[in-house]
């Protein structure tokens, strides 16, 4: 099976708050502890957070798993309307983007996990439809964590 390993999952949902207010959850490293629950310990590694180059290492937990350390480099960023930050961690390295949409009712957030490799190796392309359906299934749990923590935390204010 020749070619790129190409996968992409996305989750969207209504968060009852100003795009500043999710874009700084996102990118502050106090709040990413505070609002998302799998994460229990974030730093700044390097950079400002929200702005390109900002590596933000995370210590992950689930009820499923040992801490696992993650690091999230922003690569791009429109304040407030796009965030796209590099993941690497045990689970490999992939591409999150959060577009951010603010309107009269709150802020609609759309994440995407997207793991590419142009040239995957022998095992990765034997295994490609494996792989495939396992990002799928946990990039669709996690995002879907992701957006119900952004909720549940602006809610309850």
């Amino acid at each position: 099976m020749p070619g790129p390993l190409d996968v992409s999952v996305e989750r969207e949902g209504l968060v009852p708050a100003a795009a500043k207010d999710v874009w700084h959850a996102l990118t502050d490293p106090d709040l990413r502890v505070e609002v998302f629950t799998m994460v229990s310990q974030a730093v700044t590694e390097a950079g400002i957070p929200g702005e390109v180059g900002h590596v933000l290492q995370l210590t992950e937990t689930d009820a499923s798993s040992d801490p696992v350390v993650v690091r999230l480099t922003t690569v791009a960023a429109d304040p407030y309307h796009r965030l796209v930050q590099e993941r690497v961690g045990e689970d490999g390295t992939f591409t999150c983007t959060t577009f951010l949409s603010e309107s009269e009712d709150g802020t609609l957030v759309r994440r995407v996990f997207h793991v590419y490799h142009a040239d995957p190796s022998i095992a990765e392309r034997a295994m490609r439809r494996a792989i495939s359906r396992f990002f799928t299934l946990g990039g669709t749990v996690r995002l879907k964590a992701d957006i119900g923590d952004l909720i549940r935390h602006f809610s309850s204010r």
